[in-house]
């Protein structure tokens, strides 16, 4: 694949949009301890940024189709660096909360964007192999942003990751003002009638509540392993926490062979549980690990989630043959829904219940997700019921 200048660009953007995400996870028992909150209102740092991206699909469609790409781009990262500055001033925990749902609000448009850049600047035939590439790039940012947040806050203060993810802003913002093209937005606008129509299909109903269930459960575990970690060793570091999240990584292979393995397997409900057996295998080993244990169990929750996540992604495009923007759009929005309830309220099971008791919730709500699997007809059409 031919790689074109402005996709670089568009890749190396996502890269760092991402990583703006993430940076706080590492930090959280650390922001806990100094600012005197619980392991679930820490978790409302990942919350508020990741709501946004729930309802982007619902509130952003009109505004984003009527600004050129490039112009919302140089803007949107451009207030995000100002506001990644503005993390140097914060004194109290609301301060936190408030610029961390500023970013949130930002991060649609700029997700949108570069999403639209990367499958715009290829020949037809590569979009496909272009958004595989995009993908690959959200999770390196996803553990990029983590590891700046881990190394700064360790080395130096918690303030200074957020004004280095500021100054790393920049890049981006140089680099795209050197992007000549601009790129037209075809951003999914979502109504009820539209929505009501894809959730007719028992098939969306099904694909959808094993989507929710499984990221709820696999964002509960990267919010919440950090105080784990910290309570099985206190004065454990934001850096070594960071390493914990090695493990993200081994979704971009799986995510680029997803397509390959369903097909080994002749059956892409077989590909599902396949997915949902190696993210569980890695769920009950969270039982009986320690810290070494926490970061190889990683790899295999990531590989399951990412294995599962690509395949219902694909099968939802294949089933779609009419509402295919509005079937994306609601994948969209619950993935992003069900990712920051999972950074939310399990940080209240794992206060009340332990880390063990939170796990065995986390079982049952995958033996759900195992369940809804069952319930997908994966030979049908849109129009069977």
């Amino acid at each position: 694949m031919m790689f074109s200048r402005n996709l670089v660009i568009a890749l190396i953007a996502t890269v760092i949009s991402f990583s703006t995400l993430y940076i706080p996870q590492p930090m959280l028992p650390l922001l806990a301890e100094r600012f005197g909150v619980s392991a679930g209102e820490a978790g409302l740092l990942m919350t508020v940024a990741m709501l946004p991206l729930a309802f982007a699909p619902l509130a952003y469609g009109y505004f984003l189709q009527a600004v050129p790409a490039k112009l919302m781009l140089v803007v949107a990262l451009s207030l995000l660096a100002l506001n990644q500055a503005c993390f140097y001033f914060a004194t109290e925990f609301w301060h936190l909360v408030g610029l961390r749902l500023l970013q949130g609000l930002l991060l649609p448009a700029i997700f949108t964007a570069l999403m639209t850049y990367c499958a715009s600047m290829v020949p037809a035939a590569m979009v496909r192999r272009a958004m595989g590439f995009y993908i690959g790039a959200t999770i390196l940012g996803g553990f990029i942003g983590r590891l700046v947040g881990g190394v700064f806050a360790s080395s130096f203060d918690w303030r200074s990751a957020f004004l280095v993810m500021g100054l790393m802003q920049l890049l981006p913002l140089l680099l795209l003002l050197r992007v000549e093209a601009d790129a037209d937005i075809n951003f999914a606008r979502l109504d009820p009638k539209s929505i009501s129509r894809v959730l007719r299909n028992r098939n969306y109903r099904y694909m959808f509540l094993s989507l929710a269930s499984v990221f709820f459960v696999f964002s509960g575990i990267l919010n919440n392993v950090p105080f784990h970690l910290q309570d099985i060793n206190p004065g454990t570091t934001p850096f070594i926490i960071s390493m914990l999240y090695l493990g993200y990584l081994a979704g971009a292979p799986i995510s680029f062979l997803s397509e390959s393995i369903g097909k080994r397997l002749g059956d892409g409900r077989r590909g599902l549980f396949l997915g949902l057996v190696i993210h569980g295998f890695g769920l009950v080993m969270l039982l009986f690990v320690a810290f070494e244990g926490l970061v190889i169990m990683m790899f295999f929750l990531a590989a399951g989630f990412f294995l599962m996540h690509a395949l219902l992604s694909g099968l939802a495009n294949h089933l779609a043959l009419e509402h295919k923007g509005v079937v994306n759009g609601l994948y969209v929005s619950i993935y992003y829904f069900s990712g920051a309830m999972g950074s939310w309220l399990p940080g209240y099971l794992y206060e009340g219940l332990s880390w063990n008791g939170m796990i065995l919730v986390f079982l049952l709500i995958l033996a759900l997700c195992g369940w809804s699997i069952t319930r997908v007809n994966i030979n049908s059409h849109p129009g069977e019921h």
